[in-house]
């Protein structure tokens, strides 16, 4: 396993950074996890897989809108991989979007 550098783009303009193991099947789900697990206890995040609420877990990836569930975690142009919440609406904290 080798590590990845994970830049999050928090409410109130607040960068938090991490260094994750990672190898190349991970899921940024399976990043943002390892994070929560192991670095902060504290980072909001949803998901609700395999309960018909798809969508819940979608975020900017790398300047990007994406499904974490979904979208491979990699490095974005900045050598980061880049996790921010969707531009619009209400965010309540960290990665989750009023719904």
């Amino acid at each position: 396993m080798s590590v990845i550098q994970v830049k999050i783009e928090r409410d109130n303009c607040e960068m938090s950074f991490f260094e994750v193991a990672y190898s190349t099947d991970m899921t940024v789900l399976n990043i943002i996890e390892e994070i929560y697990r192991h670095h902060d206890p504290a980072i909001a995040y949803r998901f609700s897989c395999r309960t018909g609420l798809c969508a819940t877990c979608m975020m900017m990836i790398n300047g990007k809108p994406g499904l974490s569930c979904m979208a491979r975690a990699k490095p974005g142009e900045e050598g980061y991989l880049t996790l921010a919440p969707l531009p619009k609406g209400h965010t309540i904290r960290d990665l989750v979007k009023e719904v």
